[in-house]
C-alpha cells in the first residue's frame, strides 16, 4: 500500500474518527509543492505537516527502508495489491525511504497506539486504530 492509498483510506473513514473527537494530522517527507499536490490529488480533508529534514521521524523513531525490505516479498506483495486498486506512486519525497507510523496520541502527551512500518505499505489496520482511539478516551 502507498501512502497515497493510506492517504485515501484515512479520508475515506475521516468522519468516523472525527465522531470519536479525535483529529488527524499526516506528516510528510515532500516539499512544499509535492504536499500540496498530494493533497490536492487525494482529496485529503485532513492536516499535513512538512518533515522536510527529517527532524519529527527522528524523534517518532520510525525507520527507514532498507535494501532488504525493497525486495521482500511482503512489500512486493503489498505494492501489487495497491497498484491493482488503482493506486500508483508517483513522485517520491525527498526522503523516499523513510517509513512512517500511525500514533494515538493523546489526551496529553501520552502515546495510546504505535504502530511502526516494517516495510513500504506496512500500514496498521485501520479498524484496529480506530479502536485504538476509543480506549484512549476511556482512560
Amino acid at each position: 500500500m502507498t501512502c497515497r492509498e493510506r492517504a485515501g483510506q484515512v479520508r475515506d473513514r475521516y468522519e468516523d474518527i472525527l465522531a470519536t473527537g479525535a483529529g488527524v494530522t499526516a506528516i510528510g517527507t515532500g516539499g512544499r509543492r509535492y504536499a500540496q499536490a498530494f493533497v490536492e490529488d487525494e482529496r485529503v480533508p485532513f492536516q499535513v505537516l512538512l518533515d522536510e529534514d527529517g527532524t519529527a521521524a527522528e524523534i517518532a523513531g520510525t525507520k527507514k527502508l532498507g535494501v532488504g525490505a525493497i525486495v521482500s516479498p511482503s512489500a512486493w506483495a503489498s505494492a501489487a495489491r495497491s497498484v491493482a486498486k488503482g493506486h500508483r506512486q508517483r513522485r517520491t519525497g525527498r526522503r523516499p525511504f523513510q517509513l512512517g507510523a500511525t500514533l494515538v496520541i493523546g489526551p496529553g502527551n501520552v502515546v495510546h497506539y504505535a504502530d511502526y512500518e516494517d516495510f513500504a505499505g506496512d500500514h496498521a489496520d485501520i479498524d484496529e486504530v480506530l479502536s485504538a482511539i476509543l480506549e484512549a478516551k476511556e482512560a
